[in-house]
């Protein structure tokens, strides 16, 4: 209650000295009370800063807020560990201009722009500390908005992965080494029994001899033989492949010897023959147990004596070629139940390796999931996820029947399906798991073994609609459909154009 110092009409009734000494009291108390609620409240706010402050210095993430310019407005104790400098060095600066080279500000200021638009992102970024030195971090970087709404700067949360960064170079370089003293290129593995055949590769590749590569179906029999090419004297020369099991009974003879024009019907002009395409290199024949057998005889020639003669021509024609033949048949069985030439096999199988299956080296199934899931990644355009070693010893406890081929596709069809970069893997079931984003009604996919390119743009295509509907035709945010599925908006953009997809049909 507040306590006026005088009365009114004041002219007519003076107020006492009782009556002035009583106001002047109501005031002071009142005084007396407003200060202390100020001191309480200014105890309260102080105590709660204090309690930001010790939060926020506690965090094991450097935290970094930047204002529309990016310039620094603060800095937590981390970020100057990470960085080297003082925070009275920090403060004011522009953030990207004091961390980095000149030549990557362009780079940082789109990425400035994008953020002032309201995009948030995730990246990894290489540093310079004060000293000089190069440092990784991995960056979330996040707007934030006044109270109007309006976006006013970037909070940075930055967390150090220089020794995870340096363990991945290492790794690298080990496997660069090792790749480049045996030049075994994709062949990716250290099981002994992969070792077994990579130490065949090295004996038999410097040589002349012909090379038969048994083994099941998608071990990588196409793999060995580009290492045994690269790896012999005629690595400057033709690799040539030939699917036989692809090439109707009637093209065989064209394509391996090539034709004259007017040779049969259709053979509009001459062609040349895979033989002498790979002439002075070597001739890779995969599923040579396809081959029909009024053919095997020429083969049988051409191999013994490097000479043919192109269908419908009657000139003789010399070559010089290696071959290195594939099956996953039992090709003695085949030649002594008639159906493949003895002699021919003889001659096939000089130097026979046997590519085991997967099933047979689980040691080698993380690795080369490791190396699908950052093959995929670039192609698909997606953030990678993280292989935990959950995801390896789920991938090791399955038989794998299509081997490494399956494995590829296991693994490309759940990236494709990834949320919150998780990974889940769909082992033999057939069944794709979807998350949330439920698959539409149809035919299933096949399982993985039989699984092709067709099918997993098809599947990739479903997912993409199902999340469009779920996101409403939404793109951005966390609630859009990039986010449900886990790529860039401008990712889900391109894809979008390419299936020729309308966020407008979803809304």
């Amino acid at each position: 209650m507040f306590y006026p110092l005088a009365v009114t009409n004041t002219a007519a009734h003076p107020p006492t000295a009782e009556q002035e000494t009583e106001a002047l009291r109501g005031r002071i108390a009142e005084l007396e009370a407003l200060l202390k609620s100020q001191k309480d409240l200014e105890a309260v706010l102080g105590q709660r800063e204090e309690l930001y402050r010790t939060v926020i210095e506690s965090l094991a993430e450097g935290l970094l807020i930047t204002n529309a310019d990016s310039r620094v407005i603060y800095a937590n104790s981390r970020v100057q560990e990470i960085t080297g400098y003082a925070n009275d060095e920090i403060i004011g600066a522009i953030s990207y201009q004091l961390l980095t080279p000149k030549e990557h500000w362009p780079v940082m200021e789109q990425r400035l722009k994008d953020r002032m638009s309201g995009k948030t992102e995730y990246y990894e970024h290489e540093i310079f500390r004060k000293d000089g030195t190069r440092h990784w971090i991995s960056v979330k970087a996040t707007p934030y908005r006044n109270s109007q709404g309006e976006i006013i700067g970037t909070v940075g949360a930055l967390s150090c992965i220089q020794q995870q960064k340096s363990l991945e170079m290492a790794n690298e370089y080990l496997r660069d080494e090792i790749r480049s003293e045996l030049n075994f290129g994709n062949i990716i593995g250290g099981s002994p029994a992969l070792k077994k055949v990579l130490e065949q590769i090295k004996v038999v590749a410097p040589t002349q001899a012909n090379v038969l590569v048994l083994g099941e179906s998608g071990t990588g029999k196409e793999l060995v033989a580009r290492a045994i090419h690269d790896l012999s004297e005629r690595k400057n020369k033709p690799l040539v492949r030939v699917n036989c099991a692809s090439i109707p009974k009637e093209l065989f003879e064209s394509e391996f010897f090539g034709h004259v024009r007017g040779a049969f019907t259709g053979a509009i002009k001459d062609r040349v023959g895979r033989f002498e395409l790979a002439d002075k290199g070597t001739l890779f024949l995969d599923e040579i147990g396809e081959i029909p057998p009024d053919l095997q005889s020429k083969l049988l020639r051409v191999l013994q004596e490097g000479q043919f003669e192109r269908l419908g021509e009657d000139r003789t024609r010399t070559v010089n070629v290696r071959l290195v033949a594939a099956t996953n048949r039992d090709l003695l069985a085949e030649a002594k139940a008639g159906r493949f030439r003895l002699d021919l096999y003889y001659r096939l199988s000089v130097f026979p390796m046997e590519i085991p299956p997967l099933r047979e080296r689980r040691e080698d199934i993380g690795p080369l999931a490791e190396h699908f899931v950052a093959q995929s990644v670039k192609r698909l355009g997606i953030v990678r996820p993280r292989l935990t070693n959950a995801n390896v010893r789920e991938l090791e406890g399955y038989d794998w029947p299509g081997n490494v081929r399956e494995l590829q596709n296991v693994i490309e069809r759940a990236l494709i399906l990834s949320r919150n970069h998780r990974l889940q893997f769909e082992l033999g079931s057939g069944t794709a798991r979807f998350g949330t984003i439920v698959p539409a009604s149809g035919p299933q996919p096949h399982t993985e073994g039989d699984l092709s390119l067709e099918d997993l743009k098809s599947q990739e295509k479903e997912v993409t609609q199902r999340a469009l509907q779920q996101a409403h035709g939404k793109i951005y945010g966390a609630s859009g459909a990039a986010a449900l599925l886990g790529l860039k908006p401008t990712t889900l953009a391109s894809r979008l154009k390419r299936y020729g997809l309308q966020r407008a049909d979803f809304k």
